[in-house]
């Protein structure tokens, strides 16, 4: 019954369909490189992305914003408790864009806090250090507590290196 005029060609109404979803177009169409799209389709593609899931954001959806970067309000939670953060609660944004919430932020702070003052530090051994140990354990592979005490004292060295 109708001709429609759309990037300067000519369609019969049936004919003009989103070219993602099939749904024909009666009254407004949008168009990206030769194709045409319904409102809906075309900000899926084209339009701004959420940056936890990477999904298109319909114009007419509430977002939630974190500097530059946009989310659904279901994308907008925590990656490690995965609790969806509301107005107010306070959040680490990481530059990837993935956000902790403020308590598994801390306790994972805590851990790798706890873990770094757990590590010796490197011990050195010198030449002369290294030839003292070697002739004890060249005489006996597990000398008695007195005598690796004595090396310990002989070698400047902790008794736990002396041990090792």
């Amino acid at each position: 019954k109708f001709i429609l005029k759309v990037l300067d060609r000519h369609w019969h109404s049936s004919c003009l369909k989103c070219a993602d979803c099939q749904m024909q177009l009666a009254d407004r169409c949008f168009s990206r490189a030769g194709s045409v799209y319904c409102k809906e389709d075309f900000f899926k593609r084209f339009g701004t992305k959420c940056t936890a899931c990477q999904q298109g954001i319909p114009p007419t959806q509430v977002v939630r914003k974190a500097q530059d970067f946009v989310y659904h309000l279901h994308c907008f939670a925590c990656i490690i408790c995965s609790r969806q953060l509301a107005t107010g609660d306070e959040f680490y944004l990481m530059e990837d864009g993935r956000l902790v919430c403020k308590e598994d932020y801390e306790t994972a702070k805590q851990n790798d806090d706890s873990e770094a003052g757990a590590k010796r530090p490197r011990t050195t051994i010198t030449a002369k250090q290294l030839e003292t140990l070697k002739n004890a354990y060249k005489n006996s592979p597990k000398p008695a507590r007195h005598v690796r005490e004595q090396l310990s004292s002989e070698t400047g060295l902790d008794m736990r290196v002396v041990q090792v």
